[in-house]
């Protein structure tokens, strides 16, 4: 817990909505590992030592892991789930996305720290199309559909995007261990062809797809296209990453 507190420059354990947003603004979401053929392991140790020490950043399966395990230790019910990605495609796709129920204040809420920028930057309370904007011209809600819990989002005055559905049902590690074997070695996972990174800020996120680095700020949004060689620097600036060889 030390460590875990100290990466998200905190002296204690807030409560819940505070300690997921510092999780979100200290720890990057990002596929770097994968892109270079490396494995991801989930045991707590793998964990602790590349995202606390190493201030490396992960992704779902890696955040959500992290996160379960220090809700646990302050006495939270935590119960994990999978999702199917959707980000408005409605194909049955596998479930390669982990996220957690957790209880606060006698509610249940919909808690992911590994969804990246597009995801809830808060707990989400477990009702359907309850709405709540956590920045600003950001909204999200849960909708009840074809017996799937679908977590939808919306910029500004745009369309509900569909991003992920899930079942609502217990999942266990071994199902963790399949959905990230999936996610980081078939070749054609997202994960393996594009680089995937995020780091959410007091009012919105910055996230880089593929070269495109997007900055949502007050309502506001600015998009660029990185030159290759721009990307090692805005990686370290902007993301708080500084690779290393051997990492």
């Amino acid at each position: 817990m030390k460590e875990y507190l100290e990466r998200l420059g905190l002296s204690r354990a807030p409560d819940l909505p505070e300690l997921m947003r510092a999780h979100l603004r200290s720890i990057p979401f990002e596929n770097l590992s994968v892109l270079a053929g490396r494995p991801v392991p989930l045991d707590l140790e793998s964990l602790e030592r590349k995202l606390l020490l190493e201030k490396r950043g992960g992704y779902c399966f890696e955040h959500n892991t992290l996160f379960e395990s220090i809700l646990r230790s302050l006495n939270y019910q935590v119960v994990p789930l999978q999702a199917r990605v959707r980000r408005g495609v409605h194909e049955v796709r596998p479930h390669t996305h982990k996220l957690l129920r957790v209880v606060w204040q006698g509610q249940e809420h919909l808690v992911d720290v590994g969804f990246g920028g597009e995801g809830v930057s808060q707990p989400l309370p477990w009702i359907p199309n309850q709405e709540h904007e956590f920045y600003p011209g950001v909204f999200h809600r849960l909708v009840w559909q074809d017996e799937l819990w679908v977590l939808q989002c919306r910029h500004d005055q745009g369309d509900w995007l569909d991003l992920y559905a899930t079942e609502n049902r217990r999942t266990y590690p071994v199902d963790d261990e399949m959905g990230n074997w999936y996610t980081s070695t078939f070749p054609g996972s997202l994960f393996r062809k594009s680089m995937l990174v995020s780091l959410h800020h007091p009012t919105g996120y910055s996230s880089l797809f593929d070269g495109l680095l997007k900055l949502r700020k007050d309502g506001q949004t600015v998009t660029r296209q990185l030159q290759p060689e721009e990307i090692p620097q805005v990686l370290s600036e902007t993301f708080q990453l500084r690779m290393r060889d051997n990492q």
